[in-house]
């Protein structure tokens, strides 16, 4: 199976706070994830940062806090907009989302989302497993510093989830 997984850290230079985005594009589709992440300073703000959502990154000295979960389907993807070291793939009504590469792995990206766009035609219609990933986004229970690979990986081997009529919608394409 095709796989690319990486990280990118916003700014580059961590400083007390940073913004953490993890990409995983497979056989399914295209996922990131991204996490605000500050330092831990002592136990008080480890016990705060606990109470709002902040949960330890492993072998860092840093709390991270969930922003944001994005999914997207190889036959749900509408436009991909190349960019400089950057790439923007929309979707479903409403889902963007921003590849940002590096220079040694954008041209494997860039190719690897054409063969499989190739491999997964378009469909137009209703998806339950497009609308099931977005119900994916939406979820609560996944804690901050989790693997982006094992939280996919969890969500295609899990039950099915109830999908109501208005997510079924968000995944028509105009």
């Amino acid at each position: 199976m095709d796989t690319c997984i990486w990280s990118v850290e916003l700014p580059p230079e961590k400083g007390s706070w940073y913004t953490a985005v993890d990409y995983v594009i497979n056989d399914l589709g295209i996922f990131t994830k991204i996490e605000k992440r500050s330092k831990k300073s002592g136990a008080l703000d480890q016990l705060w940062g606990f109470r709002v959502g902040k949960n330890k990154v492993k072998g860092t000295d840093y709390l991270a806090q969930i922003q944001s979960r994005q999914a997207l389907l190889w036959q749900k993807i509408t436009e991909v907009i190349p960019g400089d070291q950057q790439i923007i793939v929309r979707g479903n009504r409403q889902t963007e989302i921003t590849l940002f590469c590096s220079p040694e792995n954008f041209s494997d990206v860039m190719d690897m989302i054409q063969r499989m766009m190739l491999a997964h035609p378009t469909e137009n219609g209703p998806s339950r497993e497009a609308a099931g990933w977005l119900c994916w986004e939406q979820d609560e229970d996944w804690e901050a510093g989790e693997s982006l690979e094992a939280m996919v990986e969890a969500e295609r081997t899990g039950d099915e989830r109830f999908i109501e009529d208005e997510i079924l919608a968000e995944t028509i394409l105009r």
